[in-house]
């Protein structure tokens, strides 16, 4: 998939959510809810084992399911061919996701000069109860990070004003 084709299917999704919102909008008007909630965010990574190992041992998820597939099913929904994935889904407290691992075709990596505002930065923001001792955790743990280390959120984010984030 090239990059461009990347930005197509970026703007078909960006489109199918705006359908959705108005469509949500049109049931919330009439008292029927149509979005209800999200299930699960999902991600590629390029390892499966190495990513459930951070993601289980490190950030302490537990295992849903584990799953390969492939078909023309899948090939259709993915727009690749010749698609053969591993899909684990794994669960931290009530929230899940869902990494997913292409085994054919392999795609290309993240490129080496990344930065957080590329449109294809990702994260998820996890809850602790005390930070220097989940940064502590992470360093025992030789996770690569960008940032510093944790920081304050400034004071004119009214909502989020005084949390440490990392």
């Amino acid at each position: 998939m090239t990059i461009q084709r990347q930005g197509i299917t970026t703007l078909l999704v960006g489109l199918a959510l705006a359908w959705c919102v108005s469509t949500a909008r049109a049931h919330a008007a009439h008292g029927q809810a149509l979005i209800h909630a999200v299930d699960a965010v999902g991600m590629t990574v390029a390892d499966m084992d190495r990513s459930l190992a951070f993601y289980t041992q490190v950030l302490s998820f537990a295992p849903v399911s584990d799953v390969e597939v492939t078909g023309s099913e899948y090939e259709h929904l993915q727009g690749v061919f010749g698609l053969r994935m591993r899909v684990v889904r794994l669960r931290l407290g009530d929230e899940a996701i869902v990494l997913t691992e292409y085994l054919a075709p392999r795609g290309r990596p993240i490129p080496v000069d990344s930065r957080s505002n590329d449109r294809w930065f990702q994260h998820i923001a996890i809850i602790v109860s005390d930070m220097e001792r989940a940064y502590g955790w992470l360093r025992q743990h030789k996770v690569e990070h960008a940032s510093s280390g944790p920081q304050r959120l400034p004071e004119w984010n009214t909502r989020a004003a005084g949390i440490q984030a990392f």
